[in-house]
């Protein structure tokens, strides 16, 4: 096989989080907005995680699910089997309860003993529900530090996937080790890249279910990305709940959730047409990476 035969992989991932969750000042866990109100909702992301395991099953599309643990407690008790809904897909983490550990917003920084025991019973709650072994973690509003990655490599986590990293000349797509935290850990990264007029975007998909964007734009992202980084690995992320309120958790109208849904059949059928382009399971990506590495 010469180096052109050789396929971009996507990854389509799952941010699986409460109803346009928030962090609140003084908590270190999350709310759904309007935080005043003080609830946990999880009807929105109900409603868009079926709707997108139908999607995933019609294009024939395994992803990277990361749970946080307590919305997949309160799915189950809404009657949701994840278990068996999730059975193709890998299962990650997404913390106990979208937790700020960095306290940029609460104001309260989290001590690393309290990060550990949250983020090993947010592990240990998701090994129970789903019988996997959990590699993958994605930190709340994508946050880490020295701290956070040290936890993660005690509690013996594969990879990270909370950074990003810009689609420039040099991107390469590859896992990379969190050196900048004194870290073998690895990270496999979200990218960011920018439009025709140069604006900056991200590969969170939010932008487009709140009318803001197109699907045509991300695709235009991956051409991009496929034309410089073969064997490099595009990550895709999604709030299932974005499906139907807005970040505010304001509901949309049938027509924006009608289009919503639209736009992100709209991306996984092109992306099973591109030429080049391969899905693939994080889990899978790093496992075949490593077999690669080890064999060099």
């Amino acid at each position: 096989m010469t180096q052109s035969d050789k396929p971009m992989y996507v990854a389509i991932s799952l941010d699986i989080d409460p109803d346009a969750n928030s962090a609140a000042e003084g908590r270190h866990d999350a709310l759904s907005s309007p935080i005043e109100y003080g609830e946990i909702r999880v009807d929105a992301c109900k409603k868009g995680l079926q709707k997108i395991f139908e999607l995933l099953e019609k294009y024939d599309i395994d992803a990277t699910l990361f749970y946080e643990a307590r919305t997949a407690q309160m799915l189950i008790e809404d009657g949701m089997y994840l278990p068996r809904l999730s059975e193709r897909h890998e299962i990650a983490c997404h913390s106990l309860k979208h937790e700020d550990f960095l306290g940029k917003v609460s104001g309260i920084p989290m001590e690393e003993k309290s990060i550990e025991e949250s983020i090993d019973k947010a592990k240990e709650i998701l090994v129970k529900v789903f019988k996997r072994e959990i590699k993958g973690f994605r930190a709340p509003y994508t946050r880490i530090n020295h701290t956070v990655v040290k936890v993660l490599e005690r509690l013996r986590f594969q990879y990270d996937s909370s950074e990003t990293v810009i689609l420039g000349t040099e991107w390469a797509g590859n896992p990379y080790p969190l050196k900048a935290f004194d870290s073998s850990l690895m990270e496999l990264a979200l990218p960011s890249f920018r439009d025709a007029k140069g604006k900056k975007m991200s590969s969170y998909l939010w932008a487009i279910f709140e009318g803001r964007r197109i699907f045509s734009e991300y695709i235009d992202a991956v051409v991009q990305a496929r034309d410089m980084a073969k064997q490099g690995l595009f990550v895709f992320s999604i709030h299932p709940w974005h499906l139907y309120v807005d970040c505010l958790g304001n509901q949309f109208g049938k027509d924006r959730v009608r289009e919503n849904a639209e736009n992100l059949e709209s991306i996984f059928s092109q992306l099973k047409q591109m030429q080049g382009i391969r899905i693939l399971r994080q889990d899978k990506y790093m496992e075949a990476w490593l077999e690669k590495e080890d064999s060099n």
